[in-house]
């Protein structure tokens, strides 16, 4: 968490209130949360600058600023952004960008895991590795059965680990590989090489099924609250998860019972039923 559809969500929230907005001042309540550069040169290099447009790529969103500065935000498991009137503190706020209209983007972030970054003229420092070696998003025209397939070929990993390969499919996270290997019938435990055609062309389609609603129900928040919407709301997604979370619970296809095994130290959960 959060994953591509909550970024996706956080960013469409953010479009119309924050383009053409000038950055006035940032205030950087946890250091390290500058992943590039130092954080005196941050503070330096932001302040002054118009956000002409907000794009997402995978799970990073990216503020596209004047002179050819580029702000990725990376919310990484519990981050979230709010926008909000200047002055009132947030707990676990780890950064605040203050407007030119007295609003302010907050970065909240309860695990402090998160980090912000400014590049130059699109050139990805060696900490944003990660960015510049992301696959094909699932929802773009390019990510085609055959491409899916040909990323899986004798691969021996689980599929569910190889759905979390940034690599393989960006954007892609614990909850959203869970539903989709459910609709797509599929056990996570399979290995990624031994998925036929037809498969790889079910779960293709599980995956952009997925993910169009987890867009259009705007994210997931689970109990926890770790996701919000910018203006504080929640997303609605998660009262329609058909197994992710609901160990023990029964399956709302067959009745069998959901379980939750670990795989690559992430909890998967499917029906041993459906998913065969």
């Amino acid at each position: 968490m959060p994953e591509l559809p909550e970024v996706e969500t956080i960013r469409r929230h953010l479009l119309p209130i924050v383009t053409n907005r000038v950055i006035v001042d940032v205030v950087i309540r946890r250091q390290d949360i500058v992943g590039f550069p130092s954080v005196r040169e941050f503070k330096y290099q932001i302040k002054g600058h118009r956000i002409a447009k907000i794009g997402r790529k995978g799970k990073y969103l990216l503020f596209s600023l004047t002179q050819g500065l580029l702000l990725v935000i990376h919310l990484r498991l519990s981050g979230h952004l709010r926008i909000m009137d200047n002055g009132n503190f947030l707990k676990y706020e780890r950064l605040r960008l203050i407007l030119d209209d007295s609003k302010a983007i907050v970065f909240v972030d309860p695990r402090a895991l998160g980090r912000v970054y400014i590049i130059r003229d699109g050139k990805l420092p060696e900490v944003l590795a990660g960015l510049k070696g992301m696959g094909v998003e699932p929802l773009s025209y390019q990510f085609t059965a055959d491409y899916l397939a040909s990323l899986l070929k004798n691969r021996k990993a689980p599929i569910k680990t190889l759905l979390l390969n940034q690599r393989i499919c960006a954007g892609v996270g614990n909850i959203y590989s869970d539903e989709a290997l459910f609709k797509a019938h599929i056990e996570p435990t399979r290995p990624g090489g031994s998925l036929s055609r037809k498969e790889v062309a079910r779960l293709l389609s599980a995956i952009r099924m997925v993910l169009k609603a987890g867009i259009r129900h705007l994210g997931t928040t689970m109990k926890d609250g770790r996701y919000l919407l910018p203006n504080g709301g929640i997303g609605g997604y998660q009262d329609r998860l058909m197994v992710f979370n609901r160990e023990g619970m029964p399956c709302l296809v067959c009745g069998t019972e959901i379980r939750r095994i670990k795989i690559g130290n992430r909890s998967s959960y499917y029906c041993p039923r459906c998913q065969k």
